[in-house]
């Protein structure tokens, strides 16, 4: 009835899949759970523990092709029609997660897609850090709010969808960050009935400052080369929105110019300071309406 897919790098899923066989288990269920390791370069994904789990399977990427890629293998091994995808850093918040699942689709067995929301843990060791609060701030939202704009808060970390709508659309196979607009995006053209839940996973993989402003310009990149091509429209975020306001108002240049001066010192305080996200805000504009082709710099 239900496949658990976990695609993993360099991330110790243990407690993660043993919380989930646990629940899956107890809900007396035909379930599977298949770990997809994206070519890691450490030994945490060979754990004897994982594979003496019954029903659960390992496979080993010989090379890194990217979440999107390791994603699209996981379903190739799926045998159920439901896709329960959870990231590697995630743990149910709720005991009754599995559960909480099930119940939704036994009302209603169409082809649609749930989301469970990200939450952060409230006993988390580095709240100061950007991520967490990036995270708490941006991200922690009930679903009465996401079902409001369904399309537009797609978190893929935490998501049960039915095979033949996630064959249909995990189209973008680039190894990249930031691409779960495009799934949305697909989702929305295929009018794929999504729906919210409150049934979250808490987020422990909190990066340090550094690598997540990393991930955000990657992702600024990202997501102006899929505008561009028109693989997603204004609608979809809240950056392209203002970037179109400030483009109508011809403030692009200025833009540009005040970033490429500014962009080393947004950096350093986002990264030594719990800078406003305001800061953060005009440093993902600045990327994203730069069309700077090499930029190694923050």
């Amino acid at each position: 009835m239900l496949s658990i897919l976990i695609p993993t790098y360099n991330y110790n899923v243990e407690a993660l899949v043993s919380e989930l066989h646990i629940q899956s288990t107890a809900c007396s269920i035909e379930f599977e759970i298949h770990i997809g390791d994206d070519f890691s370069c450490s030994d945490v994904i060979r754990n004897p523990h994982l594979s003496r789990m019954e029903f659960t399977y390992l496979h080993r990427s010989e090379k890194s092709i990217g979440r999107t890629a390791i994603r699209k293998l996981l379903c190739s091994k799926a045998n159920y029609p439901w896709l329960l995808f959870v990231d590697a850093d995630m743990l149910p918040k709720d005991k009754n997660y599995i559960d909480n699942y099930l119940a939704e689709i036994s009302k209603d067995i169409n082809e649609s897609a749930y989301f469970g929301g990200y939450s952060y843990p409230e006993n988390y060791d580095y709240k100061e850090r950007l991520r967490y609060r990036y995270g708490i701030q941006r991200e922690y939202k009930l679903a009465a709010k996401r079902n409001k704009n369904p399309y537009r808060n797609i978190y893929s970390g935490n998501m049960l969808v039915h095979k033949s709508v996630f064959i249909l659309s995990n189209t973008a196979l680039e190894n990249r960050y930031g691409l779960d607009l495009a799934f949305s995006r697909s989702l929305e053209t295929q009018k794929v009935t999504v729906k919210h839940l409150d049934n979250y996973t808490d987020h422990y993989g909190i990066e340090d400052n550094s690598t997540f402003l990393l991930k955000c310009k990657s992702a600024a990149k990202t997501l102006r080369q899929l505008y561009d091509s028109r693989f997603i429209t204004a609608n979809q975020s809240k950056l392209i929105k203002s970037y179109k306001l400030l483009e109508k108002l011809k403030l692009i240049g200025i833009i540009n110019l005040i970033g490429w001066f500014l962009n080393p010192i947004l950096s350093w305080l986002l990264i030594n300071t719990k800078a406003s996200f305001v800061v953060l805000d005009f440093y993902k504009m600045y990327h994203f309406s730069s069309k700077l082709k090499k930029n190694k710099c923050l």
